[in-house]
């Protein structure tokens, strides 16, 4: 995820584009994907209506609820990175309730150096995401993310700079089942690389 928008990006969990997904952290980190083991099922869902269709090697058995509970937890994901950013609050209870692996390590160490620096978030992101696969515990969410997030001194509300404009940012999202709740684990953000609204 990433935060809040400034010049520059740091991996992050996707953390906040991953985390600081969103902004401030402004940019995007990447950490090892995911695998799942064993025999599993695997659906590839084509539309963000949820339609799938079945991969070669599996016959198909994933439901359209199973991509909507993908999808509702990506947005959970970045509505918990929004609210712990506004307070640059690391320790949000929030964040390990969405997020995983690298994703939440990465989430939490741009929001602690945002908090020691006295910096936080401030504005929304426009969601468009789409699940792209589901194979077994692992799912891909993309979305094209309009970030008008912005990060500012606490202590003068002035922004960070450099100031950059608003823009919409391409995001590929690795989620994983993880005590029965899909999770993300590992968030890629491109910063202005995708169109409006995709």
């Amino acid at each position: 995820m990433r935060h809040g928008r400034r010049a520059g990006g740091l991996a992050v969990v996707a953390v906040l584009a991953g985390l600081c997904l969103l902004a401030g952290c402004s940019g995007s980190h990447s950490a090892a994907d995911s695998g799942t083991k064993g025999t599993s099922t695997s659906v590839t869902i084509t539309t963000s209506s949820a339609a799938t269709t079945s991969d070669t090697a599996a016959t198909s058995t994933t439901t359209p609820p199973q991509a909507s509970a993908v999808l509702t937890a990506y947005r959970a994901s970045w509505s918990a990175f929004e609210g712990a950013l506004a307070d640059a609050n690391p320790s949000d209870p929030a964040l390990a309730a969405t997020m995983t692996d690298s994703q939440l390590e990465g989430v939490k160490a741009n929001l602690l150096a945002d908090q020691q620096q006295g910096i936080v978030g401030q504005g929304p992101t426009t969601l468009h995401p789409k699940v792209t696969a589901v194979s077994g515990t692992a799912a891909t969410v993309v979305d094209c993310a309009y970030s008008a997030t912005e990060l500012v001194y606490k202590a003068t509300g002035k922004p960070v700079p450099p100031v950059t404009a608003p823009e919409n940012d391409g995001v590929t999202a690795t989620l994983v089942l993880s005590g029965g709740a899909w999770k993300v684990a590992k968030q890629t953000v491109t910063d202005g690389k995708c169109a409006p609204g995709t």
